[in-house]
């Protein structure tokens, strides 16, 4: 403009021509700035919505917080089962593993939060500074001498334009790294699941296979003798008097004291201790007297001779090993597993069973049974509703 100036001659021509430039630069301006009004326009109420969510972005980090708190729960129960199980030690790790993946996934939507309000603040900025550059660049064509100010607006346009651009880069690589961890995840949460399905699945086989030992041991015959005394009228007999006494009131705390001591040392394998209750089992006695006398006051002195059988109810074995009642109720079968090599590998359902041949103990159900051996894996499924054997030909 000031070459124009020093160019021209007439000085009504100078400013004619200076006030044409500068009109032409102002229109060109405003011509530039009329799409990014138009997409400016619409943005306010999106950068409100905005703000609003980022307000309201805590609430999935409660709802993440009460699934650990959840997932926690079955892994000390299924512990307490036995306790230093390689089993546990992996179900433990994974957990630890989850709750550090969430752990760290709660900082990354904190830290996302932080910038998604930079993000929204920047957008606001901007939106600002285009409005001041329209309120500006229509202030320029009533007053030609706010170049300056326009300059500056455009400067502190680019640097708002900057700024926006890098936290929205942040934004999208913060995103990023939360999917990652939503993934990762995901993904020990069904590590957990499946080491907690797999435990749980030892224990029950463990506690089937205790089950069956001692349920062969809860049937009975018992003989013992036991001294009593009591009064009879003087009047009857010695026979009649021991007739009347066949049924003694202590008899039953006698089959269950006489049961428990010789039952206890039959399981003490599989129970360090033994507390039965009459309610598990039924049991009929003969008694004989092995001798008696009766003095002239009536009192008579006998030695009972009672042979006791014992039949344990179906629960009973449940009661002992205090587990639940439904493994006494389903009906288990033998599955032997054999093949024609050594050193051999035997998967049941995803559980190591050592090398063949494999005799375990199940439940009725279905079952996939792998057996690998010199990197070569034999897979079969069966529906196990009796006794059975599988042979792998390799």
């Amino acid at each position: 403009m000031e070459a124009d100036v020093s160019i021209c001659s007439k000085p009504g021509r100078i400013r004619v021509l200076s006030l044409i430039a500068v009109g032409g630069l102002a229109w060109a301006l405003l011509l530039g700035s009329a799409p990014s009004q138009a997409d400016g326009a619409p943005q306010a109420p999106q950068s409100s919505q905005t703000t609003t969510s980022a307000k309201s972005s805590p609430a999935p980090s409660s709802s993440s917080s009460k699934q650990t708190a959840t997932s926690g729960t079955p892994a000390s129960s299924a512990a307490a089962v036995q306790p230093g199980s390689p089993r546990e030690e992996q179900l433990a790790a994974k957990i630890a593993e989850l709750d550090g993946i969430l752990l760290e996934r709660q900082k990354l939507e904190d830290t996302l939060r932080v910038e998604k309000s930079a993000q929204t603040a920047a957008k606001m900025q901007l939106a600002d500074a285009k409005k001041l550059i329209r309120l500006e660049v229509e202030d320029f064509f009533r007053e030609s001498s706010n170049s300056e100010r326009l300059d500056g607006l455009l400067g502190e346009y680019k640097r708002e334009s900057d700024n926006h651009a890098a936290a929205l880069a942040r934004v999208e690589s913060i995103e990023k790294d939360l999917a990652g961890q939503h993934l990762k995840f995901s993904q020990a949460e069904r590590d957990v699941e499946r080491l907690r399905a797999q435990l749980a699945a030892e224990v029950r086989e463990r506690n089937s296979k205790k089950i069956q030992a001692i349920a062969r041991k809860l049937d009975k015959t018992l003989q013992f003798e036991e001294s009593v005394s009591f009064r009879c009228s003087p009047n009857k007999s010695l026979a009649a008097c021991l007739a009347e006494q066949r049924d003694d009131g202590r008899m039953s705390q006698w089959v269950l004291d006489n049961y428990q001591r010789v039952l206890a040392a039959d399981i003490s394998d599989q129970v360090d201790s033994l507390t039965l209750s009459p309610n598990w089992y039924r049991y009929r006695t003969k008694v004989d007297f092995s001798q008696a006398s009766m003095n002239l006051d009536g009192t008579v002195n006998a030695q009972l001779n009672v042979k006791a059988t014992v039949i344990a109810k179906k629960m009973m074995a449940c009661a002992i090993l205090e587990v639940p009642y439904d493994l006494c109720d389903s009906k288990t079968h033998s599955l032997i597993v054999r093949s024609n090599k050594y050193d051999d590998q035997v998967l049941i359902n995803d559980q190591d069973h050592g090398s063949t041949p494999v005799s375990v103990v199940l439940d009725s159900g279905v079952y996939h049974v792998q057996v690998i051996s010199g990197g070569i894996t034999q897979k079969r499924t069966l529906s196990l509703q009796g006794d059975q054997v599988v042979h792998f030909k390799f």
